[in-house]
């Protein structure tokens, strides 16, 4: 069997030029009314929409390129950068306030004069939609049962923006939306439930720590709490909680009173970032000096009990399942180390949690994104100059825009993994891996994967992975003196 990797560019300003093509592609085909999707056009020719795709997923690529930008516009104050940075923190903006139930997240929203592409990604029949909504003089469709993956995107792209850009307005904007949920998430709502435990439900009145509530995603306008209890697992309709102990929940069962501690690390991992990116986008700022008060009594209450249980993270994937897992706890934990301002605090999340949890657990995936968060994060004594050496390498390999699903074969070409069947016992180059729409949450031993015609990915993965190594000189500048000003029609 022989095999071609899809090509990918080398020379004088190979990977600058591609953050200009991947951008290009991006801003032509794949932002339908603010949005990151995948686009699939009806033929080889790539100039026809016929389908948009990721409809669940918007909100967090769509933050995650907001977070590209934001370090691509702190790498060389290219004006093209801040003025994508403005319309992105615009779009997500909307997506926070357009539920009208205070910090509760859409996942995607489109004006309901759309193309016939853009609406099908909001469908009537579909239940997470809600159709003719009334917002800011216009009427709107939006997806709701949003998940707590979706912040994650949000978040980060919220962060570095607010870094990165001077504008009073723009960082209010940002303030607001964040300083709203936290306070959310700070008011641990008592309110009816249902409750559906072990396949019976209930009806009763929960104590409901760190959670954002929708009343448009809530059966008959009462929130489901679904809970099981051995082996744990929870999920919500109308109500999505970021606890950091599912006890907390249990506990309030009738009978299960004593039930024991439930810890869960990647929660708890969010909340410490949360509660940062707060105290970040208020620190100094006379208007919030009360509210930013009531946020950093909070946080110093909790944060050693939500330090204790991020320590215990632990890899619960098996093979190739789950990996998106791992995503939704480095970005955070980008965040939270990035901001943390107690040198205690800050060194015990370098190395008890980035170092000897997260990264452990994938130092030989050829992670990029993750390879560069551990190297600009790590603990002063860490050795990370072969981390970012090979891992900027990997990145050199990205394929050309655009990002095409085409068909991989790879069998018998990698090794076969002895304890998982079926996949590569070693990571895939980045430039054979199974394209998507950000590769880096995707587990890299796939060795098969038939394709799908004329289907392109947006290359945030690139753009996020490209501009972080650049801000934080893990890639030189290989077209010096010029900028990404191309601008859409």
């Amino acid at each position: 069997m022989s095999w071609s990797s899809i090509p990918f560019t080398t020379g004088p300003g190979a990977m600058h030029n591609l953050a200009r093509d991947y951008t290009r592609w991006l801003h032509t085909w794949m932002m339908p009314a603010g949005g990151i999707t995948s686009t699939q056009f009806t033929d080889a020719s790539l100039n026809q929409v016929l389908a948009y795709g990721g409809r669940r997923d918007s909100a967090i690529w769509t933050g995650a390129y907001l977070a590209a930008e934001s370090l691509h516009f702190m790498d060389t104050g290219a004006p093209d950068a801040a003025r994508w940075m403005r319309a992105t923190v615009e779009t997500l903006h909307r997506w926070w306030r357009i539920s009208g139930d205070r910090g509760y997240l859409a996942r995607y929203a489109a004006p309901a004069d759309s193309s016939e592409q853009i609406l099908a990604l909001l469908p009537a029949d579909d239940p997470e939609v809600h159709r003719d909504v009334a917002f800011k003089g216009s009427t709107w469709h939006w997806r709701g049962n949003i998940s707590r993956d979706q912040y994650q995107g949000v978040l980060l792209g919220y962060s570095l923006a607010y870094s990165a850009t001077k504008s009073p307005a723009l960082r209010e904007t940002i303030r607001s939306d964040v300083v709203r949920f936290v306070e959310q998430l700070m008011q641990s709502e008592s309110q009816p439930v249902q409750l559906r435990l072990n396949g019976s439900t209930l009806s009763t009145t929960a104590h409901i720590p760190y959670a954002v509530f929708s009343r448009a995603d809530a059966p008959d306008g009462v929130p489901m709490l679904t809970l099981q209890i051995s082996p744990f697992d929870a999920a919500g309709e109308g109500i999505l909680f970021f606890t950091a102990d599912a006890a907390d929940l249990i506990r309030q069962v009738p009978g299960f009173s004593f039930f024991p501690s439930t810890p869960q690390p990647t929660q708890a991992i969010q909340l410490g970032a949360i509660f940062r990116i707060a105290l970040q986008v208020t620190e100094g700022v006379p208007d919030y000096a009360q509210r930013r008060q009531a946020i950093t009594e909070h946080y110093q209450q909790h944060v050693g009990e939500w330090l204790s249980i991020a320590e215990k993270w632990r890899n619960t994937n098996r093979c190739d399942s789950g990996y998106f897992g791992l995503n939704i706890g480095f970005m955070p934990l980008y965040n939270w180390i990035r901001l943390e301002t107690d040198p205690t605090i800050k060194a015990r999340l370098q190395r008890k949690v980035l170092r000897d949890a997260l990264w452990a657990d994938v130092a030989d995936h050829k992670n990029v994104f993750f390879a560069f968060i551990y190297a600009s994060q790590a603990s002063p004594e860490d050795a990370v100059q072969d981390v970012i050496t090979a891992n900027a390498a990997q990145l050199a390999r990205f394929p050309v825009a655009p990002n095409l699903a085409t068909g991989r074969d790879l069998r018998g070409i990698y090794p076969e993994s002895e304890k998982c069947p079926g996949i590569s016992a070693v990571a895939v180059n980045v430039d054979e891996r199974v394209p998507t729409t950000f590769v880096w949450e995707r587990q890299p031993w796939k060795l098969y994967d038939p394709g799908t015609p004329n289907l392109a990915y947006a290359g945030v993965d690139y753009l996020l992975a490209y501009w972080m190594g650049r801000q934080y000189g893990f890639i030189a500048d290989d077209a010096p003196g010029t900028c990404l000003r191309w601008a859409p029609k």
